[in-house]
């Protein structure tokens, strides 16, 4: 007999796609590269996989070292004409095997939100 599973984390993630825009605000201070596709201040899609009070994970095209600062804003009409916006920090990052929604997954952990507009956020997603 197989037991119930439980929900680990202490927040529970919501399964549910979503388009957000996206500007990185900020790199770490201790990386620095010429190299990289994007630049402070520019301009990137994601799809939302799933959604806590506390985090979220992400799909998108450019790689993102962890600790980058990004703000995230919801360009759903569903959520109505208030926009919601918030800061997310990238925690870790992984190459998708498959690029359906972007070549790249991350797990981002919110930092400066709205509580009223994270709690729309995962009413929308529960």
């Amino acid at each position: 007999m197989k037991k119930e599973a439980r929900e680990s984390r202490k927040h529970p993630r919501y399964t549910k796609i979503i388009q957000m825009d996206c500007r990185i605000e900020h790199f770490p201070e201790d990386l620095t590269g010429d190299k990289a596709k994007l630049k402070e201040g520019d301009n990137f899609r994601a799809t939302t996989i799933n959604v806590s009070e506390t985090g979220m994970l992400i799909n998108y095209d450019f790689l993102l070292p962890e600790r980058t600062l990004l703000k995230m804003s919801v360009n759903d009409k569903t959520f109505g004409d208030k926009k919601i916006s918030f800061f997310a920090r990238v925690t870790w990052t992984k190459r998708n095997a498959y690029k359906i929604f972007g070549r790249f997954a991350a797990g981002l952990h919110l930092e400066k939100a709205d509580k009223d507009d994270i709690a729309r956020l995962v009413e929308h997603f529960s």
